[in-house]
């Protein structure tokens, strides 16, 4: 779980996962990204390890916590998102299967009932049947050792799963859940739901037009802002 000033959603985040996680063993490991509020204390008392990363950047955090993990299969959670219920039992199922699949992750729905979330989450599902992308904020599973063997997320400052992603399609299918996660919008009541709609949709354009993540994390900030805080906004 990569975390930056996450205090208000953090302690939530790690006792439902914990709590809930009846069928599998678990290892939960938090990768802090320097946080300045009360964020590594409280994960300190629920997690099994919390880290920090020398990095700055959710890629490079996630990354972190892979190289510490045990675990056969790494589940990459964001602080602020949900998993469903029975959660472990879907994983299992998944990750029993033969052969196994490239990566797993979840249907994405919103903690607001708003029509312009269901709406937005709907045209999430079309996107990744479409381009195969799911997107971090539907926990994204892999095998263990199926990510080092294709490196890993790379030290890209935005859309990390777009560089992972078809490099784990070359070792099996992405496989989207049908049980729903839960993500909250408080990104996107920032700057409105439209507007983020429309800019990560022009991202993702970019991106397959070949426009490096740097330049895209400068189209992705707000004008003015240091490149440090990037990982604070999408985190």
């Amino acid at each position: 779980m990569p975390v930056l000033n996450e205090e208000l959603f953090i302690e939530q985040t790690l006792v439902r996962v914990a709590q809930s996680c009846r069928s599998l063993s678990r290892e939960i490991i938090v990768v802090d990204g320097g946080s300045r509020d009360g964020t590594r204390e409280i994960a300190a008392g629920r997690a099994d390890q919390v880290l920090e990363s020398r990095r700055p950047g959710r890629a490079a955090q996630m990354h972190v916590g892979a190289q510490a993990a045990k675990g056969d299969v790494l589940l990459f959670l964001h602080a602020d998102t949900r998993l469903p219920e029975a959660w472990d039992v879907a994983l299992w199922k998944a990750w029993s299967a033969r052969p196994q699949p490239g990566a797993t992750a979840f249907r994405l729905s919103y903690d607001s009932d708003r029509l312009i979330y269901r709406s937005l989450a709907r045209l999430a599902f079309w996107r990744s049947r479409f381009n195969g992308v799911p997107h971090g904020d539907q926990a994204i599973a892999v095998a263990r050792e199926t990510y080092f063997a294709v490196g890993g997320f790379p030290a890209v400052p935005l859309m990390e799963e777009y560089y992972l992603i078809p490099k784990l399609r070359r070792q099996g299918p992405i496989v989207i859940l049908p049980e729903r996660i839960r993500t909250s919008v408080r990104r996107y009541e920032k700057n409105g739901p439209l507007f983020n709609a429309i800019r990560n949709t022009a991202l993702m354009g970019l991106h397959y037009c070949g426009v490096s993540a740097d330049r895209l994390a400068m189209f992705y900030q707000s004008p003015g802002r240091r490149a440090a805080p990037l990982a604070e906004e999408r985190t």
